[in-house]
């Protein structure tokens, strides 16, 4: 394309408003509409001709034709000329950034939402695409839309109605073809590109967003505007002040349709992402529960092809696991194995969501996703952890507590404690897989909640299956747990240290210099406990036994320096115990 054609297009372009201007416009749209896709002309290389810096007999054009199309929709009142005008700012700053950054530096925010306003609907569908590309530059850019009523006049192009009668009215612009519902679609898109400001979620109740994006989602559009639809609402509604609200429009019945029916993976998974953040507040579980949610989502988790359907698919159903009757549906849909598939994924949040969802679903008692440490109730849903212990789950959640990323070990290790917890069936599977060596490394961990999780983990696998207790003990938890119930600033993690201490049969010490290399190599109760086993307790034998115990333990680990202190600690320690 030569130089002199775009000056001359420049001139017809620029201000005052010129009778050739519409032709200069849609000559521009045509060098860019008829360029081939790639290539040194292609599409690519037109718009960024069209955007450089021009110069003419003292004339300067900054930026080429974007300043002077931004600036001429205002004062161009013909519809002709509008579309005209409209139709090459969406084709020069289309998939080009650098056009963008001119056009918003022109001021096209407000003068593009004003545009949105205009009768014409091939004028309305250009704004709003336009819109769409011009969000894409940024927050400054985005809040400027906002500001400028974008969110409002986006809705109105969005509710409007393209009826056989309105399409006739429209008439018929040879050179610029208009389809039905186009303008609808670019309204939903450019809703979709600003619903993750916070100035978009505050105000999408007022101008009716949320409503709007509703209906169109139920209506027979096409695929495409259901999945802007479905992803603009999956932003908004993360704004809990959306929620309540998407449910009184009656929006989940469209998002389980689109979960459950769609034909693009996209739109299911921005459905299950939308009824994800409605499931986050509790009172709303039950809603999200009856609109049918639950069987799709698992479905998805087992037919979805990309890491983001799954991830969004295991977090819905990691917030509804908390619930009791949710909890009895996964049963009943067979979800443990489909989530549990998941956990050879590569990717961090499917990990997370779905480790979080196998531990919720087995704890009787609501667990928070905020809150870091497990909470073990005297009961579990022994329901699903038989779904756990049959489909071999546990093994897997214990390779990943060796994850190389905390948020998903630590996540697992919840999981680990969920699924043993009171069930003797799974700390057996637990033990099989080595799980005492990895809870034994992770009580040196630099995280409180990480040390607490293991703690509990290790409790409840030691409580479950008693090798699990010996093979702690053989490993070095003792010494670990003596040192976090002495030294350990979180009182949790030191009273959770001495509980399992008793557990494993360890006696509290009076000499804690010397305990913890002591303890690395023998726990003086499990002698004590030997002995209470016979009919009659033989005081004298559990003394003997313990300093017998103690004195091969000693044998093992004394030097000539610490020899005097480990003597007296053991006799200590063995000889003034009281069963």
């Amino acid at each position: 394309m030569s130089d002199g054609k775009i000056k001359k297009a420049l001139k017809d372009l620029s201000l005052p408003l010129k009778p050739s201007a519409m032709k200069a416009a849609l000559m521009v749209a045509d060098m860019v509409r008829k360029a081939p896709p790639t290539g040194a002309a292609g599409m690519g290389a037109v718009r960024k001709q069209l955007g450089q810096r021009y110069e003419e007999k003292g004339v300067v054009w900054e930026g080429g034709v974007v300043a002077p199309l931004i600036a001429l929709t205002p004062v161009a009142k013909d519809k002709p000329v509008i579309e005209a005008i409209s139709l090459c700012i969406y084709h020069v700053i289309n998939d080009c950034p650098d056009n963008v950054d001119l056009a918003a530096g022109a001021g096209a925010a407000k003068n593009l939402v004003d545009l949105c306003k205009d009768k014409s609907l091939i004028v309305q569908q250009n704004a709003c695409a336009s819109l769409a590309i011009l969000a894409t530059h940024g927050t400054e850019t985005r809040q400027a839309i906002i500001a400028a009523g974008g969110m409002k006049q986006l809705t109105a192009v969005a509710s409007a109605l393209d009826s056989d009668d309105v399409i006739a009215k429209q008439g018929i612009n040879k050179q610029i073809p208009y389809k039905q519902w186009q303008r609808q679609e670019a309204a939903a898109t450019a809703l979709r590109t600003l619903s993750d400001e916070a100035g978009a979620k505050a105000i999408a109740g007022e101008v009716g967003a949320i409503r709007q994006l509703v209906v169109l989602l139920g209506g027979e559009g096409e695929v495409k505007t259901k999945e802007e639809c479905a992803h603009s609402l999956y932003l908004l509604v993360s704004e809990p002040t959306n929620r309540r609200l998407l449910i009184d429009c009656g929006g989940l019945p469209p998002l389980v349709e689109v979960l459950e029916s769609s034909s693009s993976e996209h739109a299911r998974t921005m459905a299950a992402g939308a009824l994800k953040e409605v499931a986050r507040e509790r009172p709303l579980r039950a809603y999200v529960r009856k609109a049918g949610s639950m069987p799709p989502l698992v479905r998805l988790c087992r037919e979805g092809k990309g890491d983001l359907s799954h991830c969004e698919a295991t977090g819905a159903l990691r917030e509804l696991s908390n619930e009791l009757e949710c909890k009895r549906l996964i049963g009943e849909l067979g979800a443990t194995k489909d989530v549990a598939a998941l956990l050879q994924s590569q990717d961090q949040s499917v990990l997370e969501n779905a480790l979080g969802m196998l531990g919720f679903m087995c704890i009787i008692g609501v667990q928070y996703p905020d809150s870091s440490v497990v909470e073990l109730s005297p009961t579990a849903f022994a329901q699903l952890q038989d779904d756990v212990f049959d489909h071999s789950v546990v093994p897997a959640i214990v390779s990943l507590t060796r994850h190389k990323d905390e948020v998903v070990y630590n996540m697992a290790v919840r999981a680990l404690a969920a699924t043993c917890h009171l069930h003797a069936g799974n700390c057996a599977k637990a033990a099989s897989a080595s799980a005492a060596q990895s809870l034994v490394a992770l009580l040196r961990n630099a995280s409180v909640d990480v040390v607490a999780n293991a703690i509990k983990a290790l409790s409840a696998i030691c409580k479950g299956y008693d090798p699990n207790r010996k093979e702690a003990a053989r490993l070095g938890a003792p010494a670990a747990l003596v040192t976090l119930q002495n030294g350990s600033e979180s009182e949790l993690v030191r009273g959770l240290a001495s509980d399992l201490l008793s557990l494993l049969g360890v006696l509290p010490s009076k000499d804690r210099l010397a305990n913890s290399l002591l303890l690395a190599h023998i726990i003086v109760g499990e002698a004590y406990e030997q002995q209470q086993r016979t009919e009659v307790v033989d005081e004298v034998g559990l003394k003997l036994a313990a300093m017998r115990e103690c004195r091969e333990a000693v044998k093992a680990i004394a030097t000539k320096q610490n020899m005097p202190l480990l003597l007296r600690l053991a006799m200590h320690d063995s000889l003034t115990y009281v069963p």
